[in-house]
């Protein structure tokens, strides 16, 4: 199935079969490219994490660099913060940022074993190997409140929802494999928008999101671009299923406007 829409500002209505918000909340959590956390004070702090990791409740722990946000951070507990996440596509596109999340709560600091294992974690996280070994302080934020808005919409998110929701498991392999589509299957996606009743937008077609429910592909320029959402038969458990359920759609499979 597929759903052609207008997307100015690179937003998209909703298909039939879609991740749930709290889904997204988490997947954001772990794998958005930017993050930003905001701390409170008579000078307001936004400090840029070195390294982030997601544990299994949803809380998050931090590397926070910075002597002014230590300090803020160690004179008092349960300090109230917002991390803001901005997910970008991996590929060139008009409006090329898909989803800003703030995440609300309340920050404290790890401290004996617990300190250990929040710097394990950290340390496996980290994209950068040597992120986790830089000077810093290792904070926990404990989630009080979510918002998201990406290009399903706008929503919020319970905390009981965010703990309980697990991120899509294509997520991790989500930027190689949508650079492999653009790069190697360009004639297959264009085809595919054609079909699904874009061609008045289809000078130029990429790939722009991708997650166990489906495929997106945007088309057209910086004035006016349109998004053409194409669902799997069935939903992907992991990477390993992905290769048949992208054959099927890309050599037997026709959209629908």
């Amino acid at each position: 199935m597929s759903v052609p829409t207008e997307a100015n500002a690179g937003r998209t209505d909703v298909s039939s079969r879609r991740p749930r918000t709290a889904e997204r909340a988490r997947t954001l959590a772990a794998h958005a490219g930017s993050a930003t956390l905001d701390l409170p004070g008579d000078r307001e702090e936004h400090v840029i994490p070195a390294a982030r990791a997601v544990e299994a409740d949803g809380s998050l722990l931090l590397l926070v660099p910075g002597e002014t946000a230590a300090v803020v951070l160690t004179s008092r507990d349960d300090v109230a913060a917002v991390l803001h996440l901005v997910d970008v596509a991996p590929v060139a596109v008009p409006h090329r940022v898909r989803a800003h999340c703030w995440i609300a709560g309340w920050l404290s600091i790890p401290t004996g074993p617990d300190a250990e294992r929040a710097a394990a974690l950290l340390a496996e996280a980290a994209p950068d190997p040597t992120a986790s070994e830089r000077a810093g302080t290792v904070v926990r934020l404990e989630v009080g409140e979510v918002l998201v808005d990406d290009l399903w919409g706008t929503g919020h998110v319970e905390p009981d929802d965010y703990a309980d929701a697990a991120p899509d498991p294509l997520a991790g392999h989500e930027a190689e494999l949508l650079q492999h589509l653009a790069a190697a299957h360009g004639d297959d996606l264009y085809r595919l928008a054609i079909v699904a009743g874009a061609p008045a937008c289809a000078d130029r077609v990429a790939p722009v999101s991708l997650d166990r429910h489906g495929i997106r592909l945007r088309t057209g320029g910086p004035d006016r671009t349109c998004d053409v959402r194409f669902e799997f038969e069935h939903p992907v458990a992991d990477p390993t299923e992905l290769g048949g359920a992208l054959r099927r759609l890309l050599h037997g499979v026709h959209g629908e406007s």
